[in-house]
């Protein structure tokens, strides 16, 4: 996926939890996002107070389905930013790097902005080739 689990942001346990799937253990969450599990805990409360995840003690952290749609819009974001900023130039491993940070704080409607350049940029590089 390109992300680096960072660990102050609700967003990347949201993340993390995704990629570890369904009935994570607390414990695992934490050293996904390299935090206590004391530390984790804090924020799955808050998660779950969001309508994000359902927690159920040792039985396990679930994304709901509100959850699993933030996170899918945070990689369609960090797809549409990766792909610009390696069309423009910039290298890959940097590419995804300012995504991930990006992804987190960018408006939607510049998002929308930059797919239609990346689009545009694409289709002028394609009829160039030919």
């Amino acid at each position: 996926m390109g992300h680096e689990l960072l660990r102050y942001r609700p967003e990347h346990y949201l993340e993390a939890l995704y990629q570890l799937g369904d009935g994570v253990s607390l414990s695992e969450l934490a050293k996904a996002v390299g935090v206590k599990p004391s530390t984790a805990r804090k924020m799955v409360l808050y998660l779950q107070g969001e309508g994000l995840v359902v927690y159920k003690g040792r039985r396990g952290i679930w994304l709901t389905e509100a959850g699993r749609a933030r996170v899918e819009y945070l990689n369609k974001v960090h797809k549409a930013l990766a792909e610009f900023f390696k069309i423009i130039g910039v290298e890959e491993d940097l590419a995804e790097s300012e995504a991930e940070k990006l992804e987190h704080l960018i408006d939607p409607r510049v998002v929308e902005r930059l797919i239609a350049v990346a689009d545009l940029l694409r289709g002028l590089t394609a009829l160039c080739k030919r």
